[in-house]
């Protein structure tokens, strides 16, 4: 990847909620629209301002699975288990819930890495064992 080169998703957002809303059904998608004050390329800036908040639920299960299934529709080719934290639909940019995500890093079940100017979440062994043992593993 290029510096400065976005990470294209090739679907529209309405995509993304849809499928956020099929893979987690309670009231709060684990998905939001970047504001211009977000800073989803900063590793610092998804660990701070911590939430009450723990893996062991629904919607953090969808979000992971959700995260993974946006991924495979990355224009540019990411790893199994590789996700972005910024995903650039053909109409607006989106990225992984914060709160979700903060507990995924604090947890060990994603690690970061920059991928050029780009930085993504590479499920460890501990999160895959997560999916494994969650109800929505065959979705996978």
């Amino acid at each position: 990847m290029r510096g400065g080169e976005k990470m294209r998703i090739a679907q529209r957002s309405g995509y993304a909620t849809r499928l956020a809303k099929t893979l987690y059904r309670g009231e709060s998608p684990p998905i939001s629209v970047v504001k211009p004050e977000d800073k989803p390329f900063s590793v610092e800036w998804w660990t701070t301002n911590s939430q009450p908040e723990s893996a062991e639920s629904d919607r953090h299960l969808g979000a992971l699975l959700l995260y993974l299934e946006l991924a495979k529709s990355s224009k540019i080719a990411l790893p199994v288990f590789t996700f972005p934290a910024r995903l650039d639909f053909d109409d607006r940019s989106m990225r992984p819930d914060k709160g979700v995500l903060k507990v995924f890093l604090e947890t060990g079940l994603v690690a970061p890495r920059m991928m050029g100017a780009q930085l993504v979440f590479d499920v460890s062994e501990s999160g895959r064992n997560y999916l494994s043992s969650g109800t929505g593993r065959s979705k996978l």
